[in-house]
């Protein structure tokens, strides 16, 4: 499928997130090796296969679910496109969101439109509550 722009590509992705069809999810990514994908607390999936089978894994465990997306940043170039975002997941009967997931997606334009290379998500707050202050940062 050819996507105009990456925000046509994101809304496919997550459409095809919802709707938990593989095939309308593959479509989103670039058809080559060098896409990877991180879901959240997992190890990195590299390549058209290992990502393919990760999203195969994912939507056969899964029930139903709703994912409400808000852009936190947006970095664009000409040919890629950085966007972070918060995803909320609402799954089953539940009435409210769990509490947000942190993900980084990235397009990139080629010969045929827009296609993602990267997702990588991860929990906002791993173990407990968020910290209230910044932690202090050792550099070498």
């Amino acid at each position: 499928m050819r996507f105009s722009s990456p925000d046509s590509a994101e809304t496919a992705f997550y459409a095809a997130f919802e709707a938990r069809s593989l095939d309308s999810m593959m479509m989103v990514w670039a058809d080559d090796d060098s896409i990877a994908c991180i879901h959240p607390l997992a190890a990195p999936l590299n390549g058209r296969s290992a990502v393919a089978a990760g999203w195969r894994s994912m939507f056969e465990a899964a029930g139903q679910f709703q994912v409400r997306v808000e852009v936190a940043h947006d970095i664009r170039e000409p040919q890629q496109v950085i966007r972070i975002v918060r995803e909320y997941l609402t799954i089953g009967q539940e009435t409210e969101p769990r509490p947000p997931i942190l993900a980084t997606n990235v397009y990139r334009k080629d010969a045929e439109g827009w296609h993602m290379v990267l997702h990588h998500a991860s929990p906002l707050h791993v173990g407990g509550t968020s910290p209230t202050r910044t932690p202090n940062i050792v550099l070498h």
